[in-house]
């Protein structure tokens, strides 16, 4: 007899054989993967995510006082910005008050749609139309959205909470909000959709603003 015909017998005296599909596929269990720190497309990992959206339901209540008492401190320190909202000499207050909840509504939006690339990109997209065609520097919205970064930071309201993951993720956000007005390909696309070309009645070309 050979000694493989052996081998088989001997396993097969000492109890139930072994089937093929109860050995293991590995020498030994391969180690799970940690993938909350892998970050995504935006750079932001799987607990600053988590961190942004608990945070930000505990903002969202105060969302109007929140946009309203930071936009008017960032006004009191940078006077010279108030002209952006000036008509023919006065000051347009409807717009001024609009303006204050804009960007804690972009944040807002992009919050909710962090797991999804295409609707993050598609809110950045659509706020910076309004921004470009009046005027408005991509300085200005960084500074702006730091300020209510740090706004956020500091307010009771999240005093609880607060957490260097919650503090990395919103610089992320204000970083990206403040850099996407200074790519070319978003600008074109924002400026294609801010400005339509048009006809007068003699047939010459104009370029109109759309508001």
């Amino acid at each position: 007899m050979s000694q493989t015909s052996q081998a088989a017998q001997s396993e097969g005296s000492g109890g139930e054989p072994q089937r093929h599909v109860d050995l293991p596929v590995y020498p030994k269990p391969l180690p799970e993967r940690d993938i909350s720190y892998r970050p995504d497309e935006n750079q932001f990992t799987t607990v600053e995510k988590a961190s942004l959206r608990n945070a930000w339901r505990f903002i969202e209540p105060f969302q109007r006082r929140f946009g309203k008492d930071n936009f008017y401190s960032f006004l009191t320190q940078h006077e010279d910005l108030i002209n952006f909202f000036r008509r023919d000499g006065k000051i347009n207050l409807s717009k001024l008050h609009g303006h204050s909840l804009a960007m804690m509504r972009l944040m807002s939006r992009l919050v909710q749609t962090l797991d999804n690339n295409l609707d993050f990109r598609l809110a950045l997209d659509e706020s910076l139309p309004t921004h470009l065609k009046n005027g408005i520097e991509p300085d200005y919205m960084r500074m702006l959205a730091t300020a209510l970064k740090r706004y956020i930071l500091q307010s009771s309201v999240i005093e609880n909470h607060n957490s260097c993951t919650l503090t990395n993720a919103l610089t992320r956000l204000v970083q990206i909000v403040g850099e996407y007005a200074l790519v070319d390909v978003a600008r074109k696309r924002a400026m294609s959709t801010a400005l339509r070309t048009t006809f007068d009645d003699s047939g010459n070309r104009i370029t109109k603003i759309v508001t």
